[in-house]
């Protein structure tokens, strides 16, 4: 049997709940992180904004962009793929980096002067009840009226009921009602419902015409029900060894988006990228129906 883990990250979460294979190349194999232009994108924003909201909760005021924008190119230049040669390929990490400046610099002007950032890159840490695993992490923002706040880049909007399902952010929101509840949480339960903050997902769209998208979400019991329910089966997948691609598992359709998001969509040997291997593995699938 392998080894429990003592602690998992929401991201491990997010990673074996998107698609188990992923979590196995990643965590298991440890293989190298190739970004994609879409990827690189994400993390260069995510580096932009965390030095901005940070530098402006120390400040106490509004600050000026300049910071985030170099930032963002200081990441994409660290983070750039170096065997991106052929045509194809530069001109989707032209497009992408054009798109993602693009999308920040909208966020920073329109979005970003009205939050008020009270924590950020906080770090938690809390016990589930049922499962013998800490979940450990870091919320990007926490804004003064407590609602936690995460940000994500996208080539078109997010399906209303993102919040409701991620998660991610439901981690991040019980990691800070954890941190507001202190020594009232009873042993071996989650903080009282009272705790839980709403939460926000800013989706910055990079569209032809690039906007901003606000996804609000207010937990409830059902909801951290739900959540007690997936954290303890992808705990006992990751224990029991279980790493089928998420086209494999019951209930979950070949969308070949899923796998041109993943950073190992080029190499993985069950990846939907190709449209000639999703039909070949959509025909797999049904055969072992």
């Amino acid at each position: 049997m392998p080894r429990e883990p003592w602690s998992i990250s929401p991201t491990r979460l997010r990673a074996y709940a998107t698609c188990p294979l992923q979590y196995r190349l990643r965590y298991v194999e440890k293989l190298p992180t190739v970004y994609s232009p879409a990827s690189l994108v994400g993390q260069a924003v995510h580096s932009a904004l965390e030095g901005y909201f940070l530098e402006k909760r120390r400040a106490g005021r509004e600050i000026s962009s300049d910071s985030a924008v170099k930032a963002f190119d200081d990441t994409w230049s660290f983070h750039l793929p170096t065997g991106v040669s052929s045509g194809v390929e530069v001109a989707a990490f032209d497009s992408a980096y054009e798109s993602g400046r693009r999308i920040l610099q909208l966020y920073l002007e329109e979005v970003a002067p009205r939050v008020r950032p009270h924590l950020v890159e906080h770090r938690f840490r809390f016990s589930v009840p049922g499962v013998k695993v800490q979940v450990v992490g870091t919320a990007d923002l926490i804004d003064q009226n407590g609602v936690v706040i995460d940000h994500k880049t996208s080539l078109a909007a997010y399906p209303e009921s993102y919040p409701h399902r991620d998660l991610q952010l439901c981690c991040y929101a019980i990691g800070y009602a954890t941190f507001k509840a202190g020594s009232r949480i009873r042993p071996g339960q989650l903080p009282a419902l009272f705790f839980v903050p709403d939460v926000r997902v800013d989706v910055l769209v990079r569209a032809e015409i690039p906007f901003v998208q606000q996804l609000g979400h207010s937990y409830d019991r059902e909801d951290l029900e739900e959540f007690l329910r997936r954290t303890a089966r992808i705990v006992a997948g990751i224990e029991a060894e279980e790493f089928d691609a998420f086209w494999k598992v019951l209930g979950h359709d070949p969308d070949a988006r899923v796998c041109s998001r993943c950073s190992y969509g080029q190499v993985c040997p069950s990846s939907l990228v190709c449209q000639d291997l999703g039909e070949h593995h959509r025909q797999d699938r049904d055969n072992e129906k």
